[in-house]
């Protein structure tokens, strides 16, 4: 059978990253069968842009801001109303899609027998960004060490590989992993969804990436005279992650794993933010949260957490 993907992309006031990524889109061999455009802003400029993709589009209108999670779910179960779809491919809108980059992702996940399959992720500097967990615990210190994606490639071979997580900025899955594995969480906020969804389906499923597809992550700088604000928003999703990776490492069994990196993220929270009697205690309602109170961010304690920082 011949794969029939439907990309998924979650934009938020991105238009210029959109358009890009959809020109990238329109170039691959295979093309995507479909694409679907979730706007979680419905920005008024989206559904010209997405017209712009030489196949078949649609966009999906969100009035706020739901989070990643609600939109990915959205622009799925959309897809899958089309019955000849066999692939789903969810997009972050700030990624890039090189030339060959989705034959290449179905050639891996047909050689490693996989239902998901992700690349690796490169910067605006072609520094490796970001790349899965390899579940062979000999190839974790490697891949640790690769500055460049050709580091990754040259220290672990091509692959596939499989790996127990990943970041959700460029995932492919088969209809078969998500119609039987289910969608990403809805109740995450920000920073997470995508990390608990790999983890489940590598539990259940082969899960793989390769060394030789990489796909650039390239988010735009903060809007001149809007560093403030930037900064705030930085500080808001820090706590959603510490919650949501609290939760994922105390109280979700197939994420237990997570807990040798938990401690890591409380010392990155407290060294990019300094030791204040402000910071010591959202640390702590962020870990009350996730592990007494058995909730992700986008729960009620979450949802006070930001009340109270005024978000």
């Amino acid at each position: 059978m011949n794969p029939e993907v439907a990309a998924i992309i979650v934009t938020h006031r991105r238009p210029e990253e959109l358009r890009r990524l959809l020109e990238g889109l329109a170039a691959q061999e295979p093309r995507p069968a479909l694409v679907v455009v979730v706007d979680n802003a419905a920005d008024a400029r989206t559904p010209e842009i997405v017209r712009t993709f030489p196949g078949a589009s649609e966009m999906i209108a969100l009035p706020g801001n739901p989070g990643p999670g609600a939109a990915w779910k959205c622009g799925m179960e959309h897809a899958l109303t089309v019955p000849r779809i066999t692939h789903l491919w969810a997009l972050d809108d700030d990624v890039a899609a090189p030339p060959g980059i989705l034959g290449r992702l179905l050639s891996g996940m047909e050689k490693g027998g996989g239902e998901v399959i992700a690349p690796l992720l490169s910067d605006a500097d072609g520094r490796l960004w970001g790349f899965p967990e390899p579940a062979d615990p000999a190839l974790r210190g490697p891949i640790r060490q690769a500055v460049t994606p050709a580091d990754c490639l040259r220290l672990l071979g091509a692959g596939p590989h499989r790996f127990t997580w990943c970041t959700g900025a460029s995932v492919l899955f088969t209809r078969k992993a998500i119609t039987e594995c289910g969608f990403h969480r809805t109740d995450f906020f920000i920073l997470g969804e995508d990390i608990e969804l790999s983890m489940r389906m590598a539990a259940r499923f082969p899960c793989v990436f390769v060394a030789d597809a990489v796909m650039p992550h390239l988010p735009p700088p903060p809007p001149a005279g809007h560093g403030e604000q930037a900064a705030r928003w930085h500080y808001i999703k820090f706590l959603s992650l510490l919650q949501n990776l609290t939760y994922l490492s105390l109280r979700v069994p197939h994420s237990a794993h997570m807990r040798r990196y938990l401690a890591g993220n409380y010392r990155r929270f407290f060294a990019t933010f300094g030791w204040h009697l402000s910071t010591v205690r959202d640390a702590l309602a962020c870990l009350r949260g996730g592990w007494f109170g058995a909730q992700p961010a986008g729960g009620p304690l979450g949802k006070a957490l930001r009340a109270r920082k005024g978000f």
